[in-house]
Formats: C-alpha cells, sequence, structure tokens
C-alpha cells in the first residue's frame, strides 16, 4: 500500500450531466467526510461497501449539488486500497472546487495513469491488463473493443502463466539433471524434455503468428493512397467516407498534404491516407507533399496504389509499381466508367492483381471495400476468445523468449553443457515474466502509463 492519497477527476472536464471524482489511500474515507452530507444522517465512514449512497456536496457551508457516493473499501477494489467515487453533476467548474476543497484536506493530485498503476503495483492487474485498459479507452471499431476486453478479462495472461508452468516443469527436470548427475547412465528424460520443448516452442510460435494480426485489429489498419495527380485518389476517399472530405479538381497538384480519415470495414478500423499525386515538379510545396507521400508509404500497412484505367501507363505510374513491389498493396483501376472495353488499357502491362473502381458505379465501391478488408485481414482470423499478442511490447518479449528455447533445444540436442541448457530457459522465463509485468523494468513502465489520462 502506497502512504498518500491521491485523488482526481475522472470524467472530461466539460459541461455534461455526470461527472466524477475519484480519492484513492489510506486516508480517501476521511477526505471527504467534510464534503459529503448524506441525506439519511450519519458519516461516510459508516457508508456500506460498494453501494451508493445519496447526499449533498459541502464548500465550505454551502451546498453546491446533489451527489451520490460509493466506498469501496480495500483489497476489494480497483487499486487494492480504499477508494471513494463521488458521483454529480458535469459542471467542470464545480467539479474544480470538489476538487480543490479535497486536495486541502491531505491528499495529492493523481499523475496520469496512477489509479491503474497503484491496482498494477498492488497486484490487482498484470500488465496485459493494464494495457487491455488503455486500448479499452482509446478504441476505434468495434473489432478493438471486443479484443481489448477478451484481454481484460485475462485471456493472454491466463495463457502466458500456463507456457510458464509448463516452462517451469522442463527447467526442473534439467536442474534435477545437474544437481544429481549419474555418470553411468545417459539422462533418461532428455527424450521428455525435448518433446516438452518442441511442444512449448509450436504454441508460442503460434501466439506470435496472430502477433500482426493482433495489432491491425487493436490499431486499424493504415492504408495510403498513392498515384500520380488526378488518378482519382481524392474522389476514392470520398466514396470510401461517404462524404466529401478531399478536394477534387481537375487541377494537379490540388492535394499537397496528407490528409487522414478512419472509417470501418466489417468492424475493423482503416485510417486512410489521401497523399499528394507522385509526379516531378519544379513547386517546392508539391515537392515536400511527394516526398512525405513517399514516406507513407513505407510506413503504410497497405499501400492503395492508383492507377487510370482509361491511360496507357505512364512513367509516374511505373515508378510508383516498383516503390510497391515488395510492400503489402492493392492495385485501384480507377474511372472504370471511361474504359472503352471491359479492362483497363494497361491490362497486359502489369502481372499484380487488380480491382475496377468507378464513383459512378456503387457496385464497384463494394468490391473495393471487401478487397481492402480481405488484403489486411487474414481469412482465417482466429477467434477473439484465443490469446493474442497485441502490441509490440508484448511481441518483442514473446521473440525472445522463442529464440532462447530454440537455443535451449538445440544445446539439448548436441548435449554441449545442461547449464547453458537451464540458463537459456531461465532466459525464456524471464521473457515470459516481461510480458505480463512480473520482471519488467521501471522505464518501461513509465512509458505504458504515460499513455493514460489523469484520473485512470
Amino acid at each position: 500500500m502506497f502512504a498518500d492519497t491521491i485523488v482526481a477527476i475522472t470524467t472530461p472536464l466539460q459541461p455534461s450531466g455526470l461527472g466524477v471524482i475519484r480519492v484513492s489511500g489510506s486516508t480517501a474515507i476521511a477526505s471527504v467526510e467534510t464534503i459529503f452530507q448524506p441525506s439519511d444522517g450519519g458519516t461516510v465512514v459508516e457508508s456500506p461497501n460498494r453501494k451508493l449512497r445519496h447526499g449533498w456536496l459541502n464548500i465550505e457551508g454551502q451546498l453546491v449539488d446533489e451527489a451520490m457516493l460509493v466506498v469501496m473499501r480495500g483489497p476489494h477494489s480497483f487499486t487494492a486500497e480504499d477508494v471513494v467515487e463521488l458521483q454529480c453533476h458535469g459542471s467542470p467548474q464545480m467539479l474544480q472546487m470538489v476538487l480543490q476543497q479535497i486536495l486541502m484536506l491531505g491528499t495529492r493530485l493523481a499523475e496520469p495513469g496512477e489509479f491503474t498503476r497503484r491496482a498494477f503495483l498492488n497486484g490487482r492487474l498484470d500488465l496485459t491488463r493494464v494495457e487491455a485498459i488503455a486500448d479499452l479507452i482509446h478504441a476505434d471499431s468495434r473489432m478493438s473493443v471486443l479484443l481489448a476486453a477478451q484481454q481484460l478479462r485475462g485471456r493472454l495472461y491466463e495463457t502466458i502463466q500456463q507456457l510458464q508452468e509448463e516452462l517451469i516443469q522442463i527447467a526442473s527436470l534439467i536442474e534435477a539433471w545437474i544437481e544429481f548427475p549419474d555418470e553411468d547412465e545417459e539422462f533418461t528424460g532428455q527424450t521428455d524434455c525435448e518433446r516438452r520443448l518442441q511442444s512449448l516452442l509450436g504454441k508460442l510460435e503460434g501466439l506470435l503468428q496472430k502477433g500482426k494480426q493482433g495489432r491491425l485489429l487493436r490499431n486499424g489498419v493504415h492504408a495510403v493512397l498513392c498515384g500520380r495527380p488526378n488518378v482519382g485518389k481524392s474522389s476514392l476517399m470520398n466514396a470510401l467516407l461517404r462524404e466529401n472530405r478531399s478536394i477534387v479538381t481537375e487541377v494537379p497538384g490540388t492535394t499537397r498534404d496528407i490528409i487522414e480519415e478512419s472509417l470501418e470495414i466489417h468492424q475493423v478500423a482503416f485510417r486512410l491516407s489521401d497523399t499528394a499525386g507522385i509526379r516531378r515538379t519544379e513547386d517546392l510545396v508539391e515537392k515536400q507533399g511527394v516526398e512525405r507521400t513517399k514516406k507513407a508509404i513505407e510506413q503504410a500497412d497497405l499501400a492503395l496504389l492508383l492507377l487510370d484505367g482509361s491511360q496507357e501507363l505512364q512513367a509516374e505510374d511505373q515508378e510508383l509499381l516498383a516503390e510497391v513491389e515488395d510492400k503489402p498493396s492493392l492495385i485501384v483501376a480507377t474511372k472504370a466508367d471511361l474504359w472503352d472495353q471491359e479492362l483497363p488499357k494497361w491490362k497486359d502491362s502489369i502481372q499484380s492483381r487488380w480491382i475496377p473502381f468507378s464513383v459512378h458505379q456503387a457496385e464497384t465501391l463494394e468490391e473495393l471495400e471487401e478487397a481492402l478488408y480481405h488484403n489486411s485481414i487474414s481469412e482465417n482470423v482466429p477467434p477473439l476468445e484465443e490469446s493474442w499478442l497485441t502490441n509490440l511490447r508484448q511481441q518483442a518479449a514473446a521473440e525472445k523468449a522463442s529464440e532462447s528455447l530454440e537455443i535451449a533445444q538445440n544445446l539439448l540436442q548436441q548435449r554441449t553443457g545442461e547449464e547453458f541448457v537451464a540458463a537459456e530457459l531461465r532466459r525464456a522465463l524471464n521473457a515470459l515474466g516481461d510480458i505480463v509485468g512480473q520482471t519488467t523494468a521501471d522505464d518501461l513502465l513509465s512509458r505504458v502509463f504515460a499513455e493514460f489520462c489523469i484520473g485512470k
């Protein structure tokens, strides 16, 4: 438990129907005693656990608002400490008045994410569930909500625990071999250890294979629209958004900076970037736009390359085809309503798969959305009920564990020293501990909690 008591407004500071102030720590209950006046008489300390209590907020002898109070005594609270929440009307001025009054009673303002950090340090949450809370707060699609909720229930934590238990069993066999060697006999458990290591590696590899998909489902797919000027990028973006977000003109170079918007396809978030057209130009501003476009293509999850189907390929088209050749990409043949035939003029010039599109043909928009989804998300997405690695931190730790297990397996097969095998197993165990926060450095924890807002 921590020595000090913290307080924060946990709802946005804007006029709203509800505002919440949270207090956590050993003096949490006492700190609101003079502020909350129960309607039924009595004191705050007498409040039943986890039950709402009606009353009034009293600031310097003035009743300023009708409110509800709930007391959650530790360790059965979010932070595992005594927690008090005041629920009142969401007036920013009134909430600040109440906050200042509580701060005058010996509490201090909570830092960003400090309530959740206390929950973690007090053993109430592991690091995967801490990250799930942040993911749930920032979720921008139905799929990211469901994925965060599944992780918040502890599915990944349980899986890592199971892997750790299996690894400890293998390590105990190796340690026994080291402590009690039998010079006259071969190690009878070697075959069993190798089999168990192989099984463990397979499970870890399964997690890693889903890692990229997990990050896309969590963060959304970043798709960059690229192509030479006037090929139809802005028209395509407006069609996908069902609104006129990008300016559409016949003047080349109209789009000079990257315009970003989001939409949802099959419950997955897609972040679209409409970029400057790629062409040779002496305009300094347009040149910067072209450079930003190239950088965006490098960083994108999917490059959406637009080629005018009513014209032959030009030099800029060929350059862009080479640019996206080794990247996840989708070729879109635009202006399908202007084609002289049923296929674009450059149909025999490229080997890549392409799809038609026209703002005047609604069916091509539906086909485009399907192609966007299936070119980004695997057709065999495992059920969300399974365990997922959802960020780079988790994946890096899992890769480290996998590498150590592979080294241990090779050492075991080569019989080059049981001590070396045991050392690699310990490294793997520590790496798995990093995923759930058992062996995580303080600086990394600080980066994780820095993503939280004050009040959470």
